[in-house]
């Protein structure tokens, strides 16, 4: 199969119309259609299903696009590979970290590696694991550190659980909710929330905790993925949010503490999400052997620090799991 013949593929596949394909490939429809039969061909079956309104993928086309991808992916890193070789220098890595990411681990990771290879750029983009994923599979990022899909059933993708973080729904210290001794879902309503947006796991969590109580989930006032503007709009005020514990602790936040509400609360795994199929350069595996490295001592740290009681009386007992108040 001709590498041409499978970007066709790819872009018909991403436009869902030969004839946008065509204009985005600059090239005319009848020459994109040869090509495309001509793949059909060799493969031996319809990657496309022909509609009054364009084209979809049939069960074939889906299975071949998983494939495409990979190789495409593959090839980008190859010639990358090799202008490197060839300027002399050692390449390029491209990071998608999530936000607790890039506070937490990246900061201890990089300088450790940099030790190891000095010449290697590291290009970090920061963003959710929906955004983030999606970009690693069109091969515009190598690898992602992120909290993990769940269920971790895509094709397309490879997980290591790495981290173990426990989320609670977080409010500033003198909130109201902070000092009532019984609270219960319905209570969450009373206030504004701020959430990453909709679609998002924890929207999507948030919503299916509230329907399980028979609740109607609340509408975020305020969308973001930037940490330091959620804290930041916290603090004094009466917003809701949900965050792992660790990483407030790890931020050394005083001023938004997490709600003596465990209900509401959850473990998440987290780690290193790669493309399937697709073997990393020697660059990338130091890297992820120095990310696994540090996230397993600070693992570490969680189970042998002394357990922590915050304002609540909430007790983090550094193993990740939800603690108990304490006496």
């Amino acid at each position: 199969m001709e590498i041409r013949n499978i970007d066709y593929f790819l872009t018909v596949a991403e436009s869902g119309s030969l004839r946008a394909a065509a204009k985005t490939l600059g090239i005319t429809q009848p020459a994109l259609t040869k090509s495309i039969r001509r793949l059909e061909d060799e493969a031996g079956v319809a990657f496309f299903e022909r509609r009054a309104r364009g084209v979809s993928l049939t069960e074939y086309g889906r299975s071949f696009l998983r494939h495409a991808r990979a190789l495409k992916a593959s090839m980008s890193d190859a010639r990358n590979e090799i202008e490197a070789l060839r300027r002399g220098d050692s390449g390029h890595i491209r990071i998608g970290a999530g936000p607790s990411w890039q506070t937490r681990i990246l900061p201890d990771v990089l300088p450790a590696f940099r030790r190891m290879r000095p010449g290697v750029l590291i290009r970090i983009v920061g963003g959710l694991d929906v955004g983030l994923k999606a970009d690693l599979r069109r091969g515009a990022l190598d690898l992602v550190v992120a909290a993990l899909p769940e269920p971790a059933d895509d094709p397309d993708l490879d997980t290591r659980t790495l981290m173990v973080d426990d989320y609670r729904v977080i409010a500033d210290r003198d909130h109201p909710l902070q000092h009532v001794e019984h609270l219960d879902f319905a209570r969450l309503l009373d206030f504004p929330w701020i959430l990453p947006g909709p679609g998002t796991y924890l929207a999507r969590r948030l919503e299916v905790m509230m329907r399980a109580k028979g609740l109607t989930p609340p509408r975020a006032i305020v969308e973001t993925d930037i940490v330091m503007l959620k804290l930041d709009l916290m603090r004094g005020s009466d917003y809701l949010s949900f965050h792992a514990v660790d990483h407030l602790e790890h931020l050394g936040e005083t001023a938004v503490r997490p709600l003596p509400f465990t209900e509401a609360g959850w473990q998440r795994k987290a780690g290193l999400i790669l493309r399937h199929g697709v073997e990393p350069n020697a660059a990338t595996r130091d890297l992820i052997g120095t990310i696994e490295t540090v996230c397993r001592e600070t693992m570490s740290d969680r189970r042998t620090e002394p357990a922590r009681p915050d304002i609540n009386g909430y007790r983090s007992n550094a193993t990740g799991k939800p603690g108990r108040p304490s006496p």
